[in-house]
């Protein structure tokens, strides 16, 4: 299989040279990133690696005149300080939940696994792996796509839906980050992990073994109606490939939208309004007002400040305890089908693990 490589001494030595990159907008010199004429020794400066290690010029064109492309430069292994990796050529030390000491995974996980050809544990991104042998370009929940999936732009998920080529849609937003204020979705830059227009506040270390004082906020809402969109949430983002299990009418048998029978599990939806059962105000073996932020089963909030909240509050409707889709799944990629967070098929077994029981806390 054909893999797209960092590309530049530059770009190496950015890494290494320029940690404050993962605190807020990128630093360093320009040649970190860009080259003036695509040349290195006569050659083109971008190229592709094959599984066994030979390089063959493409000589490839990136906007901004970049080294490389997305994928190029988030390929490596983890480690904190470093420029976030989401695929790595080497096998990733994932763990039981990709949470504990010494796992190397990421919030959005890593496209190894089905970089591997297990087309259920990643999403198919073009310059990573073929298009899904199943689904093909139609997405679980939707519609069929017009192409492979990417990155970023049109057939993307990060960077500006209205435009096509990936690094194109992200230009300039790299120098105008900065991930110590919440990001309120009003340009790609300002956005939640460049994804235009959604909002949340982002783990300077990426979630690299996150706690529950150091993770990720994710926004969401607490919705009364299943027909609305919650723009701006990070489940609303998934909806727009994977509308039919956030967006709906008539997915409710009856009741009221907390104590209706679900069609689809609730997303953009607060426990504290499920007023069915008290099973969820125990989330994460709490009491109900300060039930410690679980790391494997996250939930969303409404608040809009730069304060990570490492409680959660079920018993006073503080819409700090709303389900969205990433607390069950990871973005990019894990070992787990349907790109859980966790390997439920096999527990109680070694390697299994009943994440679902963080939050359905008397079905464990």
């Amino acid at each position: 299989m054909m893999r797209r490589q960092a590309v530049g001494v530059g770009l190496f030595l950015a890494m290494f040279a320029c940690p404050g990159i993962c605190a807020a907008r990128v630093t360093g010199l320009c040649v970190n990133c860009h080259t003036m004429h695509n040349s290195q020794g006569g050659s083109p400066m971008a190229y592709t690696v094959s599984s066994t290690g030979a390089k063959t010029y493409g000589g490839q064109l990136n906007a901004g005149l970049l080294n490389t492309d997305c994928v190029g430069c988030h390929q490596g292994t983890n480690f904190a300080g470093s420029i976030p990796f989401v695929l790595d050529t080497g096998s990733p030390n994932y763990g039981t939940t990709g949470t504990e000491a010494g796992t190397t995974t990421l919030a959005g996980g890593n496209f190894y696994w089905v970089c591997q050809g297990n087309d259920r544990a990643g999403h198919n991104v073009s310059g990573i792996t073929l298009v899904d042998a199943t689904l093909g370009v139609i997405p679980p929940g939707g519609t069929a796509m017009a192409g492979q999936l990417t990155c970023a732009g049109t057939l993307g998920c990060h960077g500006s839906s209205s435009v096509a080529m990936p690094t194109q849609a992200v230009m300039g937003g790299h120098h105008s980050k900065d991930m110590t204020v919440w990001q309120d979705g009003t340009s790609v830059a300002k956005s939640y992990r460049f994804l235009n227009g959604i909002q949340g506040l982002e783990d300077s270390l990426y979630e690299l073994q996150p706690t529950a004082s150091r993770h990720n906020k994710y926004y969401g809402k607490n919705r009364i109606s299943e027909t609305d969109t919650a723009a701006g949430t990070i489940s609303s983002l998934c909806a727009r490939c994977h509308g039919s299990f956030h967006n709906g009418s008539g997915n409710i048998a009856a009741g009221s939208f907390g104590a209706g029978v679900w069609l689809r599990h609730p997303v953009d939806f607060d426990m504290s309004n499920a007023v069915s059962s008290t099973e969820y105000t125990t989330y994460n073996n709490g009491t109900g007002s300060a039930n410690p932020y679980s790391v494997i089963a996250p939930v969303a909030t409404n608040s809009t400040t730069a304060v990570v909240n490492s409680t959660v509050d079920i018993a006073t409707h503080s819409n700090n305890a709303i389900v969205m889709c990433l607390s069950c799944h990871r973005a990019h990629g894990t070992p787990n089908d349907a790109i859980l967070r966790w390997n439920y098929k096999q527990w109680p077994q070694a390697g299994g693990y009943n994440g679902c029981a963080v939050c359905h806390t008397t079905k464990n």
